[in-house]
């Protein structure tokens, strides 16, 4: 009969570092798995709101947007809810954190239209582009690497349109959401 088996402390800690990274590349995924849906419903919104900026004045962009902002908000709450993010290994007060993090960001864009009150329709356009970008680039830099692809995917085509495409910026973003769709599905089935 052989003795007990003894591992080092190396071995162990090895080991255990193999449990964690494992441990967090399966919350990684699961976040992934949580936020598909979410993105495919905001790529929706976003094309609803830019083709209301293609087709209608713009005294009707901030009412449109701002009751697209409610709608989105709620139902990523709804969806994030509805995906037992708890169960899925979240941090506890997810929802607060989704629904705080959108608020300052509503907040933040405002602020900046209110403050810097851009003539140029286009770049009015284009900032809500680059700002999803760089926080979608922050948090696949931080957290979650596909996030990072996104906001670098999101970023070059709101440039690429802002530049190349400016007379028709709108409707470039309308389409444009459709590559935040196939994101989203790409995050939700992997």
């Amino acid at each position: 009969m052989e003795g007990p088996m003894a591992i080092t402390r190396n071995e162990a800690a090895a080991a255990l570092s193999d449990i964690e990274n494992t441990q967090r590349r399966g919350m990684t995924l699961r976040g992934y798995r949580l936020g598909g849906p979410i993105l495919m419903m905001w790529s929706l919104i976003w094309a609803a709101g830019y083709l209301t900026m293609g087709l209608a004045p713009p005294e009707l962009w901030l009412p449109v947007w701002l009751g697209l902002d409610v709608v989105g908000v709620a139902g990523a709450l709804l969806l994030a809810r509805t995906g037992k993010p708890a169960a899925a290994g979240a941090p506890p007060g997810m929802t607060w954190r989704l629904l705080g993090g959108s608020l300052s960001m509503m907040v933040f864009a405002l602020s900046v239209f209110w403050v810097m009150k851009p003539t140029d329709p286009a770049a009015a356009m284009a900032f809500p582009g680059l700002l999803i970008g760089v926080i979608y680039a922050v948090v696949g830099f931080w957290a979650a690497p596909r996030y990072a692809v996104i906001g670098a995917l999101m970023f070059a085509l709101t440039l690429i349109g802002y530049f190349l495409f400016q007379p028709w910026l709108a409707f470039w973003m309308a389409a444009a959401s459709g590559a935040l769709f196939l994101s989203g599905v790409w995050l939700w089935r992997r």
